[in-house]
């Protein structure tokens, strides 16, 4: 195969690999369940952890039962499913505060590494690029190309950059990795069940998931503000 016919392929999304409608159901009643979960988790930060962990655990339960009794199904028809990255941070975030008094999501958000801060403004960037397309201000459809190959292999190529290189650039204390080692457990689960929808860009984000982005992204910015305003 040539490239001429190769590079036609990849950008194609006549054709996308989508999820059978069984997986859909499922990817939006877990997807919900996880959500609202960690959720009940936070709200009960002043709960005894058996209660804690009881409350979330029942709330997921009613978010599995199947049928207008169980709150996914609402939020399904209104919101569609969660993307990967939402549950998936979810769930690292609830694992992260076992043991833990600390209930801030992002009460450390002044020592973010140089990698997270990439993934961090390029979700908001991303989300700004997806509401324009939305409203038809570019001349070709970026969220139909979610649909291609080529969509897929680009942020993986980015990912394993900032991986391999964007911690490189400041010192050993706030050197991380975990936002490049999510990305890629959240393209991986992506390429294994296509979830929620078929397309790369809503396994990445969805709108829930980009107005906390731009909430993160403006008290990083006014943190540094003030930083260089008392320097």
């Amino acid at each position: 195969m040539n490239s001429s016919t190769l590079i036609p392929l990849l950008l194609a999304t006549d054709n996308p690999v989508l999820p059978d409608p069984l997986a859909v159901r499922l990817a939006i009643s877990i997807g919900w369940a996880v959500v609202l979960g960690a959720a009940c988790f936070w709200a009960g930060a002043r709960l005894s952890p058996l209660y804690r962990w009881s409350l979330s655990l029942m709330v997921v339960l009613w978010a599995l039962v199947p049928g207008s009794a169980s709150p996914t199904f609402w939020l399904g028809l209104a919101f569609q499913a969660p993307s990967l990255m939402t549950v998936l941070l979810c769930l690292l975030w609830v694992f992260s505060k076992v043991g833990r008094r600390s209930e801030s999501v992002f009460s450390d958000v002044g020592v973010m590494a140089l990698d997270q801060k990439i993934a961090l403004f390029s979700g908001v960037v991303l989300g700004w690029v997806l509401l324009l397309d939305t409203l038809a201000l570019w001349p070709v459809s970026v969220y139909a190309w979610g649909f291609s190959s080529a969509a897929l292999g680009a942020v993986a190529i980015l990912t394993v950059v900032v991986w391999t290189f964007g911690a490189g650039f400041k010192p050993r204390a706030v050197r991380s990795r975990s936002s490049a080692v999510v990305v890629l457990a959240v393209l991986a689960l992506f390429v294994l069940t296509r979830w929620p929808s078929g397309n790369l860009w809503d396994a990445l984000l969805d709108p829930w998931l980009w107005v906390a982005l731009q909430w993160v992204a403006i008290r990083v910015c006014l943190k540094n503000w003030r930083e260089r305003q008392a320097g």
